[in-house]
């Protein structure tokens, strides 16, 4: 024992001995610490696999905050609003078709005060129901176009109309052309049955216009429910946050008359339509360019303002000419130009090296 004893104290004389037992304390110190640095880790990584979207998106944001990463966190927070604003849409649009379709089923004539939905009772929104009941007429008219195609075999004034009122069915399917004329034409000599699948073609095509329509249109609402839901947070917040080019927003908004005010929400909904990813402050500038007058310094001459509206008309001309070769929507044709316009830019980026 006493030479072991000798051999030790020998040992922890030595330099390189005394910083290795430094060494090693340090590392049986700091073992606890990892331990729960890594049982932390866990636990956020449980916690965000079982949050729902919404609340992913939220822990999401408050990380980009902390890390001071402030571009991420508004690029995150303009998606977490399009999500809501999307999902709120969505659950309204659901309803209205529910409805409409329980109505016909049932015959009624009046919009319900609440259905069950999602397993639970949920009341119809009273700004629902003009829509329910234009749904419920529409899937009405359908009901019938059928039935009277099978027994007249015969197009329907209401599907003949919206045939004659938008021309673009017929140009984007040139057999869809020849089957109208088919139809229509009484020497055309083909049999009954024929004329009714005829009929019947026509009939699913406008259906489907329509719904493309219907849904282009919760699009649309989706984008201003969004921009309701920042005007919100401007108004709530006050002058304590939102600015633009250095003014108050929310006095901004407070001064606008209903008309402007909507001028503002439509303007900055088409912002989001343009570019679904489009950050808070990007929305509120293409929503207040419209309404420069409104604040001091901001006002423009005439040949900018008839810029601003050339490039906008000639921005829709592409979208729509778009829609025609692609045979796409109208959203789907956004999306490809804004991919054409993102790779452009990327190009001369690169070529500018």
């Amino acid at each position: 024992m006493a030479r072991f004893g000798r051999s030790f104290v020998q040992a922890a004389t030595q330099p390189q001995y005394a910083q290795g037992l430094f060494t090693a304390a340090q590392q049986m110190g700091a073992a606890p610490a990892r331990r729960r640095v890594a049982e932390e880790q866990e636990k956020r990584k449980q916690a965000f696999a079982a949050a729902t979207p919404l609340e992913r998106y939220n822990i999401a944001i408050a990380q980009a905050v902390k890390a001071n990463d402030l571009d991420a966190a508004a690029n995150l927070t303009a998606k977490r609003d399009k999500f809501v604003a999307d999902q709120q849409v969505t659950t309204e649009a659901n309803i209205s078709r529910i409805v409409a379709s329980q109505m016909i089923s049932s015959g009624a004539s009046e919009v319900p005060e609440s259905i069950t939905y999602g397993g639970q009772q949920v009341t119809v929104p009273s700004r629902l129901k003009s829509s329910i009941l234009e749904e419920a007429n529409e899937l009405q008219t359908s009901i019938d176009a059928r039935e009277t195609a099978i027994k007249s075999a015969k197009l329907t004034d209401d599907y003949a109309d919206y045939i004659a009122n938008n021309p673009q069915l017929l140009e984007r399917n040139p057999m869809l052309a020849k089957t109208l004329k088919k139809v229509t034409d009484p020497d055309s000599g083909i049999l009954r049955t024929e004329r009714i699948n005829g009929v019947k073609t026509l009939i699913k095509a406008v259906d489907e216009d329509r719904t493309a329509r219907r849904e282009a249109k919760y699009g649309d609402a989706a984008n201003e429910v969004r921009v309701q839901q920042l005007v919100d947070q401007i108004e709530a917040r006050g002058s304590k946050t939102w600015k633009w080019q250095g003014n108050d927003m929310a006095d901004a908004l407070g001064d606008m008359s209903d008309s402007e005010r909507n001028t503002f929400l439509k303007q900055a909904a088409l912002a989001i339509k343009q570019n679904p990813d489009a950050t808070d402050s990007e929305i509120i500038d293409y929503g207040m360019s419209g309404m420069r007058k409104m604040i001091p310094g901001q006002e423009q001459s005439e040949a900018i303002t008839e810029n601003e509206e050339r490039l906008a008309n000639q921005r829709e001309a592409n979208i729509k000419q778009v829609m025609v070769v692609r045979d796409v929507s109208r959203e789907e044709a956004i999306r490809i130009i804004n991919k054409i316009r993102a790779e452009a830019n990327r190009s001369n980026r690169l070529n500018s090296f």
